[in-house]
């Protein structure tokens, strides 16, 4: 069972709104496919971009491993 497809919504001006209909209608396709067709390869393309860039960077931050010897929990007055 496949995701169902999401709803994207975008405001334009009036005037780039006609525009896009017009160019929209001279090709043949719906407002929708040319949308798309912009948008899929421009997120796919700044994905890659993104894993690119994170695959190049040093990691930050916890490494992981363990100091050598842990403390034990609590304040030391609790210990006594």
């Amino acid at each position: 069972m496949s995701l169902e497809r999401q709803d994207v919504r975008a405001k334009l001006d009036p005037e780039v709104h006609a525009d896009l209909v017009a160019i929209c209608d001279v090709r043949g396709i719906t407002v929708d496919e040319f949308i798309e067709a912009l948008l899929v390869p421009e997120v796919k393309r700044l994905m890659a971009e993104a894993h690119a860039i994170a695959a190049r960077r040093p990691r930050r931050g916890i490494t992981g491993k363990n100091r050598e010897e842990q403390g034990e929990a609590g304040s030391v007055r609790e210990r006594r």
